[in-house]
């Protein structure tokens, strides 16, 4: 759990946003600085319902993460090598093209630089985007009807 929470997208965008004071912290100040809690009791139960807020977006992060984790489990597991590999193959090509074209060409002036169309990146973007959300929905839809 110490790693998903290390992970996890609530946690890192509140950090970002509000700092060291977290998600609730940073609610609180603005809560605050704009009078809508002014006694003790309002304080108390506002930080109450926003750290529970958080528990509840934190929690939903780490079920998402756990199916995208179980998907490339059982994708892993399969017996056909273009279900489990097609998603490293296309992020190989990447890592390949970015390296060719902003790392190794510098240094060598006569290799050739691979051009490929914004559109052919956006393309690979959305259908690995697509892929993926289906895929992890699938599992998600699976793991509450259990």
């Amino acid at each position: 759990m110490g790693i998903l929470n290390a992970l996890n997208p609530v946690s890192a965008i509140s950090k970002a946003i509000f700092g060291d004071k977290g998600f609730t912290g940073g609610v609180m100040g603005v809560l605050e600085d704009t009078g809508l809690v002014k006694t003790p009791e309002e304080k108390q139960k506002a930080q109450e319902a926003l750290y529970n807020y958080e528990l509840q977006m934190r929690d939903k992060d780490n079920d998402v993460i756990k199916a995208v984790n179980d998907t490339m489990q059982d994708e892993s597991k399969s017996e056909h090598w273009l279900q489990w590999s097609w998603r490293p193959l296309v992020g190989i090509c990447f890592v390949a093209v970015i390296a060719n074209n902003y790392i190794i060409l510098p240094y060598f002036p006569s290799l050739r630089s691979f051009s490929i169309p914004s559109e052919v990146w956006s393309a690979m973007l959305v259908i690995l985007g697509v892929s993926a959300g289906t895929r992890g929905w699938e599992k998600i839809v699976t793991a509450q009807g259990k």
